[in-house]
Order: C-alpha cells, then structure tokens, then sequence
C-alpha cells in the first residue's frame, strides 16, 4: 500500500473553505481506481493546520490521481490559500492485520 500524509498551513480565516472544498472532492477521489482512503483532518490546537491522508493500492495509482483533473483543480484552490508550500511524505506499507 501506497501512504501520503500532506500537511500545509492557511490563514484560521480560511480554513473552513478549504475543509469544504476537500470535502467536495473527496467522493470523486474515493472512487478513484486504487484508492483506498482519502480524509481531511484539521488540528484542534493549530487553526491554521491540515492535514490530507492518502492511501493507494500502490504508487501508479497515486500517481495517476496526481495527474488527474481533480487533483489540478484542488490545488488551484488550495494553493493560493496555504501560507507555505505544502509538506507530503510519502511511504510504503504493509498492512500486518486489520482489527475491528
């Protein structure tokens, strides 16, 4: 599995509009071929902070997302809003067990 963890900064002002906007793309995202999970998360102590998780069946798909239509328009938006470039780490993992 294919892991990327973006964290960015913005404005508390504007926060709220980029929650909405990951939001509404987010079922697109979803559906991707490859795409095992998408979420936004805000910091409850920093009110400027956000993070995306990310996980794709493997690097191709993410890459293919990174090309995608979607992923541009999200970043037209989201970009002007950040207050710094944008912090993505990505990995490789295994899933050892999933427990429920």
């Amino acid at each position: 599995m294919f892991i990327a963890i973006v964290d960015f900064t913005v404005e508390p002002e504007s926060r709220a509009a980029v929650i909405a906007r990951l939001l509404q793309d987010s079922d697109v995202i979803r559906t991707m071929e490859g795409n095992l999970a998408f979420s936004a998360y805000i910091d409850p102590v920093d009110d400027g902070a956000v993070r995306i998780w990310h996980e794709w069946r493997d690097v191709e798909h993410f890459r293919t997302y990174t090309a995608s239509e979607v992923f541009k328009q999200l970043g037209l938006v989201l970009r002007p809003l950040m207050k710094a470039p944008p912090i993505s780490r990505r990995m490789m993992s295994e899933v050892l067990e999933t427990i429920a």
